[in-house]
């Protein structure tokens, strides 16, 4: 039976197991637990959960529902014999207590901050279920896809996928929209389903965070919690000298404790949902596999075995894995499972019985395959290949020549790296290790790149595939994936237009100094740098600086470390798991089918442009004296270097939208954008955020200050004005509006909201499928037109007529003018200097 909380109660013996105040019931007391322990525990939908446990002396369990004036959110038990009393008070009350007796107010906040602690772990516990689910149940969904590409009838094979939410079947519904999200992010389903799709991460293309922690930023909870962590005397003493300072305390603790257990409740309410979604009822996720061995069974389906059973296999473990969680986590069995895992067990009870031939047949010849059994492959001798590319590490360690110790400690934590299941777990220890290797090979490939060049670019076949692909250690790689890269390591003759530069190649023009060197994360150039070091030295401008200080030597190592590494790293997509030595488990598409080469970039820049024939287009100066022209701005278009580096992701980085930021010509340089060498996804996808983000950031560049200043029109002040005031847009209806806003939240900046647009816009509307709404489709259509072929042809549309004929009329205003204009600069012949000529036709519709 609960406490009597209407009068004061002294130091109650509570035997264990007895509730002292329950949830729902009005929070009447400030409570002191003298000694023992009580449990703090509440209800989830149908789950009773124990949240955590107070013990000890001197603490005031239910503190934060007195303060907040709430009744009892959870129920407090006593778990061991203990001894409490309590004090009629109300809220109000309550918060004067705290300051006038300032050990029950030190008491108070004391407690408070522990159990803010303890249901944070909890809270912790059950959103790392619930994202391990969510991602379990994603990549399901895809793999299910692939297994039965029929379910969506209006899908043709290789076609696009569009979001539907008038789909009955919610597992179904979400099965399609996640695909929708994950070919609109460049996803790429592999032909046949795999176990390293299921266990890898696709939120990049899902569009989903799979994050397994929950942050707070409340500085002063942190401020407060430093000062209780001092010397209870000290502590006590700035309390005394300024109760204020436990009144802040205290409401900055129930603030923070209410949004926690909000949190809570939503977590735990997702968590519900998703294994509602996965285990319950004739439509769970579970079931459809159910469905799908039922058809293998009886015939109907044409899957393999050796691709079905394993896959069904997996999903039995993963899911008894993730039901002994939820257990560990509440205590208590998961009560909507019903029968789809016994029968999923059942059935696979039987087929594996009944195809144990084929799945044997299956495993030895994977055990052959591993084992280097296929001796020739592609036209190579894989044993030749193997005994050239023995003892590739130490082949790489010796010829760079690195300091011996730090060689000595990065062969010691190799060794230990290759004892993790996975090296790439984002594990912290792991993450630790990572690092300390990675900064040794950096060290290593830039001592290896200095010999190899001074070698006449000449070296052991182990060093080639590092400098070209990130390749250091054989044991590290299948057999086809060695294969791979060596058979790509010797390329062609390249002619583009696009200039696609291989990594090496990069690096040899500054090591030659025939380039300018990059940025770094911060923006800074080589030059700025120098300076910054060499300071004392009186230098005043880059002339100024001593030759033995740019040398090509100090910017390849610049280059290397301002913005190589920081490439490398960025396009792998996952900082978390980043490691630069290419592994097997980088791997989750088959290396052909990522692999870049320069004439793949051609063509999806040249695809592009087809499109958005203006993405790289500039207003520069033109002077030509002699015929009179002092000033004359021309449209120029300035196709950015594409640079390959040695790393594997679903990202590309936009680096630079110019390579010259003062003087003359620096409005004329071209800009640079990194693609990783293997890239997991779709490069045309990844390459549109990419120029979205150069289009973007190259016109706050020759803009300046006006880059947001809607008097002068431009794509980035008209695209933020819209970011800042489509709530008060009368185009807009209330609908749309939310769910503008909606989206806007899976986005961090104005610019990655403009480049989401901006992929729909080149990928669907382009083709005449309406994907922006009619603000953006405006502003899109003045400042970034579609090529005159496909404007001809939206221009029918309804939604494009009235842009287009706005579109026709400006520029045959601005073709008139500079026509006009133009006249005096012909020659006997009628004909124009060839920039003007080309700026003419720019401007003729």
């Amino acid at each position: 039976m609960p406490l009597d909380t209407s009068k004061n109660n002294q130091k109650i013996p509570v035997n264990p197991g007895e509730v002292l105040f329950v949830a729902g019931k009005p929070s009447l007391s400030l409570n002191i637990l003298h000694e023992g322990s009580v449990r703090i525990e509440t209800t989830l939908g149908e789950t009773s959960l124990a949240l955590y446990t107070l013990e000890g002396t001197n603490l005031t369990p239910g503190i934060f529902a007195l303060l907040e004036g709430t009744p009892y959110p959870y129920t407090i038990r006593a778990k061991t014999s203990c001894v409490i009393s309590t004090y009629v008070m109300n809220s109000a009350n309550a918060k004067k207590t705290l300051t006038q007796k300032v050990s029950v107010g030190v008491m108070s906040v004391r407690t408070m901050l522990k159990e803010i602690g303890e249901l944070y772990k909890r809270i912790l516990s059950i959103k790392g279920l619930n994202s391990k689910i969510q991602q379990v149940s994603d990549n399901l969904g895809a793999i299910y896809y692939i297994l039965n590409p029929s379910i969506f009838s209006d899908v043709q094979p290789g076609g696009i996928i569009t979001r539907d939410d008038t789909i009955i079947d919610p597992v179904m519904r979400q099965i399609r929209n996640n695909l929708a999200g994950f070919h609109e992010h460049g996803g790429i389903l592999p032909e046949q389903p795999s176990i390293s799709f299921l266990e890898e991460d696709h939120g990049e293309f899902f569009d989903k965070d799979y994050e397994e922690t929950v942050e707070w930023n409340d500085s002063s909870f942190h401020f407060i919690r430093k000062i209780l962590a001092v010397n209870p005397k000290i502590s006590q003493a700035l309390f005394e000298a300024d109760p204020s300072l436990l009144q802040s305390a205290a409401e900055s603790y129930v603030t923070t404790y209410r949004e926690l257990f909000d949190t809570l409740n939503k977590e735990a309410s997702d968590l519900t949902d998703i294994l509602n979604s996965a285990f319950q009822g004739d439509q769970s996720l579970i079931e459809k596999f159910n469905l799908t061995l039922d058809l293998f069974s009886t015939g109907y389906s044409t899957i393999p075995s050796t691709v079905l059973l394993p896959i069904c296999e997996w999903i039995q473990k993963k899911s008894l894995g993730i039901l002994e969680e939820y257990k560990q986590i509440f205590g208590s069995e998961y009560g909507g499972i019903g029968s789809c895992l016994d029968k999923l067990e059942q059935k696979l009870k039987e087929l594996t019985g009944k195809y144990s031939h084929e799945l044997n047949a299956k495993k030895e010849s994977d055990a052959v395959i591993a084992a280097g059994g296929d001796n020739i492959r592609a036209g190579i001798d894989i044993g030749s290949l193997k005994t050239e590319l023995l003892n590739s590490a130490s082949q790489i360690l010796n010829y760079s020549q690195a300091d011996p110790e730090a060689v000595k400690e990065f062969s010691t934590l190799m060794v230990k790296l290759k004892t993790f299941k996975n090296p790439l777990d984002p594990e912290p220890d792991n993450r630790k290790i990572r690092r300390t290797i990675s900064k040794t090979y950096w060290e290593v490939y830039k001592k290896s790149f200095q010999k190899w060049m001074k070698d006449g670019k000449k070296g052991p076949k182990a060093v080639e595939l590092m400098l070209r692909y990130g390749y250091f250690d054989e044991t590290l790689l299948d057999d086809g994936h060695i294969v791979e890269l060596f058979s790509r390591l010797e390329s062609g003759r390249y002619n583009g237009s696009v200039p696609v530069h291989f990594g090496t190649d990069w690096l040899e023009k500054i090591y030659g100094r025939e380039i300018p060197t990059s940025v770094d994360e911060l923006g800074q150039t080589f030059f700025e740098k120098l300076k910054l070091e060499l300071k004392d030295s009186g230098i005043k401008s880059d002339k100024d600086i001593p030759p033995d200080h740019d040398t090509g030597e100090a910017r390849l190592g610049y280059e290397i470390n301002a913005m190589y590494e920081p490439n490398v790293r960025l396009t792998s997509g996952s900082i978390a798991s980043h490691f630069p030595i290419l592994t097997r488990y980088h791997i989750t598409l088959p290396l052909e089918k990522c692999f870049v080469t320069r004439e793949n970039v051609e063509k999806a820049i040249q695809d592009i442009l087809n499109v958005d024939y203006t993405a790289f287009n500039r207003e520069i100066l033109y002077r030509n004296e002699s015929i009179g022209i002092k000033n004359e701005f021309v449209q120029r278009s300035v196709i950015p270097d594409f640079i390959l580096v040695p790393s594997i992701g679903p990202k590309l980085m936009m680096w630079q939208d110019l390579s010259v930021f003062r003087g003359s010509g620096s409005k004329e340089s071209k800009g640079r954008i990194t693609i990783p060498h293997f890239v997991t996804g779709d490069l045309k996808t990844f390459l549109l955020d990419a120029v979205a983000a150069f289009r973007w950031e190259l016109c706050k560049n020759i803009l300046g200050p006006d880059w947001n200043n809607v008097g002068i029109p431009s794509i980035t002040a008209d695209y933020t004005d819209y970011v800042q005031f489509y709530k008060k847009s009368k185009d807009l209806s209330p609908e749309l509006k939310e769910k503008i806003t909606s989206d806007f939240k899976r986005f961090r900046t104005d610019r990655d909201k403009f480049a989401y647009d901006y992929g729909l816009w080149i990928k669907y509307e382009a083709e005449g499928v309406q994907r922006v709404n009619r603000v953006v489709r405006s502003t899109f259509y003045r400042h970034i037109p579609f090529h005159k072929n496909i404007r001809e042809k939206v221009s029918a549309q309804p939604a494009f007529s009235e842009l287009h004929n706005r579109f026709k009329n400006v520029r045959n205003r601005q073709h008139k003018e500079l026509e006009n204009r133009y006249r005096k600069y012909m020659d006997a012949s009628g004909n124009l200097p060839k920039e003007l000529a080309e700026n003419l036709l720019f401007y003729e519709v």
